[in-house]
């Protein structure tokens, strides 16, 4: 039953593929309770695919332009339309930010609306939201972190199984973390972009994904992971981007970590980011940054059952 106090909100949403479809559906169910928490109610104005839909026409009846296209074309030129037209942006596509961040950020700023993108950089993980508000005044002096759930779910699986990288990429396709062609991730790039949006958001400096030096997983071997052991230590690929002499460098690669890291215990799909700062010392963020949703996992320990 809708609240009589709430109004409608009106959501168009272009793309609707895996990501796409998932957020449709949740739209739907948490509709009421997001009207009951903030008086709006969300409703999709309607969905643009490569074979349904009229870019214009939906636009002009949004109050708000969902982006889960992926890619730069068309997803740039919608988005960049979508914000002259008045109308504020949510989008999860990383390449988009990475290439286009600075042209997007002024467009946003020009015509005074909103350009909103959490689940850009890993998953659920709010980092994003810490950087940019809850840390704002914060010096920040470093930001590295787990950024790729597709590679760190390869590296976990290579090391708990001895997998070789060949099966513990098939593995993660059959279970959805990986694409059919994943390329952007095994070879860094996919960290990169989102090492890119991070670094500008920490240090207010236009970083471009050309700017990242990446480097990835797939010459990894069952060799490196058992050298890791042997040695005590975990192998990782890290994204990291901090301030150097006066600069910022960013950059991803594949790391060994000593055990009492606080990255070396992430594993699986999760994704973690660490933030270094005078002014806090240091805090990680940690959740899932690959696949769809979770169900909830049964515990048999004794206090679950209380």
């Amino acid at each position: 039953m809708t609240s009589p106090s709430s109004s409608a909100f009106r959501v168009g949403l272009l793309g609707h593929g895996t990501v796409g479809s998932a957020f449709h559906a949740l739209l739907e169910e948490r509709a009421e309770a997001i009207a009951a928490s903030v008086g709006l109610r969300p409703e999709l104005s309607g969905v643009l695919t490569r074979g349904r839909g009229d870019f214009d026409d939906i636009v002009e009846r949004s109050d708000l332009v969902v982006e889960l296209m992926g890619g730069l074309d068309p997803a740039y030129e919608h988005v960049m339309r979508a914000i002259r037209a008045g109308r504020h942006v949510v989008t999860a596509n990383k390449q988009l930010l990475s290439h286009h961040g600075e042209e997007l950020y002024a467009a946003a700023r020009e015509h005074g609306v909103q350009l909103r993108f959490e689940a850009a950089v890993c998953g659920v993980v709010p980092v994003i939201r810490v950087i940019h508000e809850t840390l704002a005044a914060a010096h920040i002096q470093r930001v590295h972190g787990i950024v790729n759930g597709t590679t760190n779910f390869i590296l976990s699986e290579m090391t708990t199984t001895g997998a070789s990288y060949e099966d513990a990429l098939a593995e993660a396709q059959r279970l959805g973390y990986a694409e059919a062609d994943p390329t952007d991730d095994v070879s860094g790039r996919d960290a990169a972009a989102k090492m890119a949006i991070l670094a500008r958001l920490a240090f207010g400096a236009p970083v471009h994904i050309d700017h990242v030096p990446y480097e990835g997983i797939e010459n990894l071997s069952a060799e490196d992971i058992a050298y890791a052991r042997e040695l005590g230590l975990s192998l990782k690929l890290v994204g990291s981007a901090e301030r150097v002499d006066g600069g910022i460098a960013v950059r991803v690669f594949p790391t060994f970590l000593y055990a009492q890291h606080p990255l070396a215990a992430v594993n699986g799909s999760f994704n973690a980011v660490t933030i270094e700062s005078p002014a806090i010392t240091e805090i990680t963020l940690s959740g899932p940054g690959a696949g769809g949703p979770r169900r909830p996992r049964r515990c048999s320990a004794t206090w679950c059952r209380r």
